[in-house]
């Protein structure tokens, strides 16, 4: 019977080698390493304790017979811990089984050592493979070192050996293996625990090395193809940041026609057929680019939780491939180039004598590539007598080594015949080790063309040197490069003193310097000019010309060249403006005469009745001229029409024309009018000039002038209709009693009237106060605030009702009336922001149109604006002056010390119709303009791809760029408004937002919004 206290004793045994697993686990390994021997021996040492400890309590079957576990603990100490240290534990363990004494002392000596040397037998073939041995190993090697043990006790005498067996077998079978298994498998994981670690952590550092600062793109993905993680490298190549490219998959950025061969792949390793794949592959990068990759993919799979993760390497070889491309492209180029150009290409293999010549070369000789490569000597045959003999030296030459390259012209009659020009070039690539040519390589031109060209260039060198007209040759900066004989006779000056030098010493001061300007620009746009031109000679005298210029082409080496010709017309020129200013102009006054005044009515007749162009024809009369001659003499009214010219041409434009018909009878015609206002400023003008004192001699006397204006085509369209009406209505103004004007038509006379009575009524308004002040809002377009208002004038007349400004303002500053009405405006609009300040506790900036009539009046200061701003207590922010672009041209100081004076007291300044005028950069800068008003026309037919569209763009952009905001008015519909906000307009006036209300309507719409918060605020404050 099986004793049960054997399997308690062995239980606690165990026990014990559990123990000393324990503390072994304990035991730095780093000092295993570092203190080889003293470790060995130590372990040693340990080892022998704890066997003599298990000794201590084994389970003793007969007196001298003592089993225990130190057989487990050998076979596993010469297994794990080697030779030495199991041996020092042996003989610990043997010494003590030796004092104990018995009969089986000896034999439990000898499964001491026969246990650990079984133990480093089997760790000689599995040293370096401890960690790899499965439990069932550790099992069945158990159960085969407590065989040979058990087999030991045969050395017993035979009765006490039977009896051991049968009562030890068992247990020892059934716990000695299982122990072994169990304490073995845990040492192999003490043991190897830390190596496995250090090799873990040493992969994990090489990855995260590799992956964080490698060069190559690294990234892991999941099985639905998004991005886990990604290294920076990858990110810097598609222009990712990394939580981007963790967004998407890569099946999103892959270029579409690389991703069905991807995905093929992609599904075999998730299926299981590959583990890993690798191919070029091209990917779009966030800014739009393909790069080009090679990738290396692999999976990692765990079988246990069915996981699977996809480790991809990106190497960039964009570089590569755009080369690879671009080479690909180069070669396919020339290829094409050598085909379809007009260049001959042949390679002569000298030894074989076999030749290759491209389908130009055949083309030449008309002839197919194939019959000319399988027979060269047509060529040759067809180069013309005289000239072979110089090529067959050539090629001689080559063969023979005299020379390794060969240019040759010469003439050849193709099959067609065709004579034509040939330049053959070649150069040896290919030598023996004798230096004879094995491979020479070259070109064939057809120069026909060429040689045609310098036989016509011959010829033009002959002519250009015995030319009578005068030629040069210069540069586009006027570098003068060549001359003729002609042009030296002509300009005075040597062909070697002119050459390199400007066309500047030809200069001549009768010429305006703008005309070179213009002659450059035309020359640059055409490539060509002819006209006249006033040149100066070597000895300073000014002389005229008759002059043509050409350009020549500009070519890669050579810069652009122009060709002049002329010749001196300045006699001729002299004597046929002589005749036609005696044919043309009055004798006296210089004036145009009655011949040439009709040539050009009926030129403005037909020009202005094709532009739907006015223009007005007075004829004036001299009142009480003929009483000068009577009393002066003549010789008085000569001189006193000279001055009566002067005075005339003076109160005009230099567009408009005055012409003396004969006698005192001038006429005045005024062009490109827009109305008659401008008409009738003319004619007040020139009366007002007339009725100025004449210095006569000794004598001063006075006159003046009756004018008749007849307008066209409105009285009439033919000239001798109108010279009749214009007639006829000056007699009219004498007959009224002189020095007036009259207008030709009853229609114009009321016109007249009515205005003579619009101005009357205009003085009764500013005495009766009829006018008021409308306000239309200015909208800041971001935030559709209304920050702004601009003052428009209202006219409410007791009987005409409301009077149009664009009626009556005109004559208010002709008048001067506009300085006191302008006065008006801006008191009223004062006491405006003072009583919106006052009410409502906001500050809205009002804007006043101010007359460039008020800035040249001397009456009215600047500090009596100001004045009355301090007396209402109105901040100089809250009013915006408002100007026209032409006031910013004036000279006059008084202008420019106003608006200087504005600015210094805080006003600021808004030009009103930019882009209407003729406005300075310079003044802006000069004046600090703060606002911009974009004039309305520019608005109202705003669309996308209109030019107004550019136009409003470069403005807004051009007044940022100068420190200004900018206004836009007009504006009508959302579609302007939305157009102008995104080009960057500041603020919006117009329709869309709102009329011109009167202050009533304007507080009633937009501020009584801040009545409620300013009455809370007074209550809190209260």
């Amino acid at each position: 019977m099986v004793n049960l206290n054997i399997f308690f004793s062995f239980f606690e045994n165990a026990a014990l080698l559990l123990a000393l697993v324990y503390l072994y686990s304990l035991f730095p390994s780093h000092q295993r390493q570092s203190h080889l021997f003293a470790w060995q021996f130590s372990m040693g040492v340990l080892i022998g304790i704890f066997g003599v400890i298990i000794m201590m309590n084994p389970f003793a079957f007969q007196e001298g017979l003592l089993f225990d576990t130190r057989s487990v603990l050998l076979c596993l100490s010469g297994l794990f811990f080697g030779f030495i240290p199991t041996i020092i534990a042996s003989a610990c363990m043997a010494l003590y089984r030796y004092n104990l004494g018995g009969s089986g002392a000896l034999v439990g000596i000898l499964m001491l050592f026969c246990s650990g040397f079984m133990g480093a037998i089997w760790r000689h073939y599995r040293k370096d493979h401890l960690d790899q041995i499965s439990k069932r190993a550790f099992y069945l090697f158990g159960v085969v070192v407590h065989l040979v043990l058990l087999s030991s006790l045969l050395l017993l005498p035979l009765n006490q050996a039977i009896d051991s067996l049968l009562q030890v077998s068992l247990p020892i079978l059934i716990i000695f293996p299982l122990l072994t298994m169990v304490i073995g498998h845990l040492l192999a994981k003490i043991v190897f625990r830390e190596r496995d670690m250090q090799v873990k952590l040493q992969e994990d550092f090489l990855f995260k090395n590799q992956f964080d600062i490698g060069n190559i793109g690294i990234s892991i993905t999941s099985k639905a193809k998004y991005w886990l993680k990604v290294n920076p490298y990858l990110c810097q190549m598609f222009g990712y940041t990394e939580s981007e490219l963790k967004a998407r998959t890569w099946v999103e950025l892959t270029y579409p026609d690389d991703l069905n061969k991807d995905l093929l792949l992609y599904d075999k390793m998730v299926k299981g057929d590959i583990d890993e794949y690798e191919m070029d592959k091209r990917f779009v990068a966030k800014d739009g680019s393909i790069i080009y990759t090679h990738i290396t993919i692999t999976c990692r799979r765990n079988v246990e939780n069915n996981g699977f993760l996809v480790i991809a390497g990106f190497l960039d070889i964009t570089k590569q491939k755009k080369a690879e491309q671009a080479l690909l492209q180069s070669k396919e180029q020339l290829d094409l180039v050598l085909d379809s150009s007009e260049l001959g290409v042949w390679d002569w293999d000298v030894d074989s004598q076999a030749m290759k010549i491209n389908r130009y070369s055949a083309d030449i000789l008309c002839c197919s590539v194939a019959e000319l490569n399988q027979t060269p000597k047509i060529w040759v045959d067809a180069i013309h007598p005289q000239d072979k003999f110089r090529f067959l030296r050539s090629i001689i030459d080559v063969r023979r080594g005299r020379c390794t390259s060969q240019r040759i012209e010469y003439q050849l009659i193709n099959l067609m015949g065709e004579t034509r020009w040939i330049l053959q070039t070649g150069k040896v690539v290919d030598i023996d080790d004798r230096g004879r040519p094995l491979r020479v390589c070259g070109t064939l031109s057809d120069i026909t063309d060429i040689k045609q060209v310098e036989e016509s260039l011959n010829v033009a060198a002959s002519v250009y040197q015995n030319s009578s007209e005068a030629m040069s040759v210069f540069t586009s900066d006027g570098t003068i490069v060549d001359s003729n004989p002609a042009f030296s006779l002509i300009t005075g000056f040597h062909r070697d003193e002119i050459q390199g030098q400007n066309l500047r010493v030809f200069q001549s001061e009768l010429q305006p310097k703008r005309f070179y300007d213009q002659l450059d620009k035309q020359l640059n746009q055409l490539g060509r000019w002819q006209g006249e031109v006033w040149m100066r000679r070597k000895n300073g005298e000014n002389y005229l010309i008759l002059l043509t210029i050409n350009s020549i082409s500009q070519t890669k080496t050579q810069s652009a060249r122009y060709v002049a010709l002329f010749s001196d017309i300045t006699e001729k020129k002299q004597t046929e403006e002589l005749i036609w200013r005696q044919a043309n102009y009055d004798a006296l006054t210089g004036l145009p005469n009655r011949r040439m005044l009709l040539e050009f009515l009926t030129k403005e007749v037909l020009h202005s009745d094709r532009q739907h162009n006015h223009f007005a024809l007075m004829f004036l009369d001299l009142d009480y001229f003929k009483e000068i001659n009577d009393t002066l003499g003549h010789d008085m009214g000569d001189i006193l029409l000279l001055e009566t010219a002067e005075r005339l041409k003076s109160s005009v434009r230099e567009t408009d024309v005055v012409a003396r018909l004969g006698g005192d009878e001038f006429t005045i015609v005024l062009t490109n009018l827009d109305d008659n206002h401008g008409v009738e400023r003319v004619a007040s003008q020139i009366l007002k000039r007339l009725a100025e004192p004449y210095i006569l001699g000794q004598q001063t006397a006075y006159i003046s002038g009756s004018i008749g204006i007849t307008l066209f085509p409105d009285d009439a369209t033919t000239t001798e209709a109108l010279l009749k009406n214009a007639d006829q209505a000056m007699y009219s103004a004498k007959t009224h009693g002189r020095n007036r004007f009259n207008y030709f038509t009853p229609a114009m006379q009321n016109d007249a009237q009515k205005r003579m009575l619009l101005v009357q009524e205009l003085k009764n308004a500013i005495l009766q106060q009829q006018f008021e002040l409308y306000y239309q809002p200015i909208v800041e377009l971001g935030s559709e605030d209304i920050v702004k208002v601009e003052a428009l004038i209202r006219w409410n007349h007791p009987t005409m009702g409301f009077v149009s400004p664009a009626d009556f303002i005109p004559i208010a500053e002709e008048t001067g009336m506009i300085i006191e009405i302008g006065n008006w405006v801006f008191s009223q609009a004062v006491a405006q922001s003072a009583k919106w300040k006052q009410r409502f506790n906001v500050d809205i900036q009002i804007s006043i149109n101010k007359s460039p009539i008020q800035f040249r009046d001397d009456t009215t200061d600047v500090s009596d604006w100001l004045s009355q701003m301090a007396e209402q207590h109105v901040d100089a922010k809250n009013i915006c002056i408002e100007i026209t672009e032409g006031l910013l041209l004036e000279k006059e100081q008084n202008v420019e010390a106003k608006l200087l004076a504005y600015r210094e007291a805080g006003l600021e300044v808004s030009l009103d119709d930019f882009g209407t005028g003729y406005s300075s950069l310079s003044y802006l800068r000069k004046f600090n303009i703060d606002y911009l008003k974009i004039d309305k026309s520019f608005v109202n037919n705003l669309t996308p791809d209109s030019n107004d569209l550019s136009l409003c763009e470069a403005i807004i952009v051009m007044a940022h760029k100068l420190g200004m905001k900018v206004i836009a008015e007009g504006i009508e519909t959302e579609q302007q408004r939305n157009l102008l906000e995104f080009a960057g307009c500041d603020y919006g006036q117009g329709y869309l937002f709102s009329h011109a209300l009167c202050s009533e309507e304007f507080e009633n719409k937009y501020m009584q919004q801040y009545v409620a918060p300013m009455r809370l605020n007074e209550l809190v404050s209260g």
